[in-house]
């Protein structure tokens, strides 16, 4: 179902990987569930998330059959051709133009700006400026990996670099502490600043939901 190939095949573990490190950020629990996972999430939007790379047809439509309420979420790593977005098409779509990326960590100093709490295996970030946090994010470490996750940039705080400070100052705590490798799950938004750090993308991320009655889909062509 996907053109990545054996790319795909390494995603496979990747998100394994990902959702250990996410859950260790986010104080949640996962479980196997078929070929992926099941998060419970137990947000006030989001209960539950299941999460799986490169779905067969058969996991794909079990899947869409166990997603029946708009709290209930479904991430799908890797493409979609015709028939595995048919197989979704009674959800309604959170976002298709996520990517699963990652990179090498390696030790460096950290930017004076850059404040990091440590709590457990979870670094908090933060810059501020003018009195308030103007970008923030978190790393969790999870075995040789950490975790980035939740980085942002106070709207009016935006285009100064402070993003790359967070990711910068959160890359080399987790040089510093062991791990080796970089995972992170990125918004369209939040992609060019990964590449321009070196960050590396793995594949295309789908999010849906269960729908909302009378709602339409879009998982994209």
């Amino acid at each position: 179902m996907s053109g990545y190939g054996a790319v795909m095949d390494a995603s496979r573990e990747l998100v394994d990987r990902w959702v250990a490190g996410w859950c260790e950020s986010r104080g949640m629990f996962a479980r196997r569930d078929g070929d992926g996972r099941l998060v419970e999430v137990a947000a006030e939007t989001r209960s539950r998330e299941y999460v799986i790379a490169e779905p067969s047809l058969p996991e794909l439509h079990r899947l869409a059959a166990a997603v029946t309420a708009p709290d209930v979420w479904l991430t799908i790593v890797g493409e979609l051709d015709e028939r595995g977005r048919d197989a979704v098409a009674g959800l309604d779509a959170v976002t298709s133009d996520e990517r699963m990326m990652t990179t090498r960590l390696r030790r460096s100093a950290r930017p004076a700006q850059v404040r990091i709490a440590v709590s457990g295996r979870v670094a908090h970030a933060r810059i501020e400026a003018e009195g308030e946090v103007a970008a923030r994010g978190q790393a969790a470490l999870s075995g040789g990996d950490a975790v980035f996750d939740r980085i942002e940039t106070t709207p009016r705080f935006r285009r100064r670099g402070l993003g790359g400070l967070v990711m910068t100052g959160l890359s080399a705590w987790a040089a510093e502490n062991g791990a080796t490798t970089g995972l992170l799950m990125a918004s369209v938004g939040g992609r060019a600043l990964y590449t321009s750090l070196g960050w590396t993308e793995v594949a295309p991320i789908v999010t849906l939901h269960g729908r909302a009655a009378g709602a339409a889909v879009d998982v994209g062509a």
